[in-house]
């Protein structure tokens, strides 16, 4: 996945959250829900590859989207988000 493919994608989560005060568990837990019933592009595989390569991006990820979040609130959520992800569907 080349940088535009993940920057795309984590970009389109990103605007998700624009208005969110603040990125709480209440805010993973509602993206994700998303992720896994396909409001967001891509399906838990392709959004988890997508976290992973932008964790380890060291750039900023808010470059483009330009939410009113700081660079490390946002790492934070998408670290969170990629654990979500990751784990085994409940139920």
């Amino acid at each position: 996945m080349g940088t535009s493919s993940w920057k795309g994608h984590v970009n389109g989560l990103l605007y998700g959250i624009q208005f969110d005060r603040t990125l709480d568990d209440a805010v993973v837990i509602r993206v994700a829900d998303g992720v896994i019933g396909g409001l967001y592009p891509g399906d838990r595989a392709e959004t988890l590859n997508a976290l992973e390569q932008a964790l380890r991006f060291p750039g900023p990820l808010n470059d483009q989207a330009e939410t009113h979040h700081s660079e490390e609130a946002i790492r934070a959520f998408l670290g969170r988000l990629s654990s979500a992800l990751a784990a085994p569907p409940s139920g």
